[in-house]
């Protein structure tokens, strides 16, 4: 440290001291402001909270993250992503089965439904009507339908009706990409690729899963 300045060391001695410290806590420290605390921990590598509003602060050699990349100190959560913006979709792209809200917002311990929501909007991750809920999947396509498929391994074998597993997931799928599509377009669409499944059928799935209650998605006339 010895090429660094006294705020920079200050500053340093501090959070290795505790850890994590607010913003408002190291410029009292540093006695400086925060652009001065910014630019002096920027030269020496920092994280700030994805939970708080980013409010604390911790070095880069601090955090200890698991393999899904998050770590949390008492009850404030860094990721290694960065922000809850970053962090979501990336979260939702590694996760074995996709993610509900309530199930990442578990995991997070914060709220997620915006984040979700806009990450969706921007096309970052993709979303399906599951049961009474929102399922949030990778949108690379082989990542989604093996998270579909685990999904629906999940949830057992009760119940699923006439179609296999294979089928039952290639609908699924489908309704992932066309939400607003009728059962018959999404049989359409399945038997030109060679996959012959009935409307009924997929409206089975439709109907199971909820997905054209609550005004989520209206019922295509195509």
């Amino acid at each position: 440290m010895d090429e660094l300045s006294g705020t920079t060391k200050t500053l340093v001695r501090a959070l290795r001291k505790n850890k994590i410290l607010s913003l408002k806590d190291l410029c009292q420290k540093a006695r400086c402001c925060h652009m001065t605390v910014w630019r002096n921990l920027k030269a020496v590598g920092y994280h700030t909270s994805f939970s708080h509003n980013a409010r604390y602060w911790t070095l880069t050699q601090t955090p200890r993250f698991d393999n899904e990349g998050v770590w949390s100190y008492r009850d404030v959560g860094f990721s290694l992503y960065g922000t809850l913006s970053e962090t979501a979709p990336q979260m939702i792209h590694h996760s074995v089965m996709g993610m509900t809200p309530h199930e990442l917002s578990q995991r997070l311990r914060v709220r997620v439904q915006n984040q979700l929501h806009d990450a969706f909007v921007q096309g970052r991750v993709q979303r399906v009507a599951w049961g009474r809920t929102q399922l949030y999947v990778s949108v690379d396509p082989e990542v989604q339908r093996r998270q579909l498929q685990r999904r629906q391994d999940d949830e057992g074998a009760d119940d699923r009706g006439a179609l296999s597993d294979t089928d039952t997931i290639a609908v699924l799928v489908e309704l992932v990409r066309a939400p607003r599509s009728s059962a018959h377009r999404i049989a359409t669409i399945l038997g030109s690729k060679g996959l012959h499944v009935r409307a009924e059928s997929v409206q089975t799935i439709i109907d199971r899963h909820d997905l054209r209650k609550k005004g989520r998605y209206p019922q295509s006339r195509r």
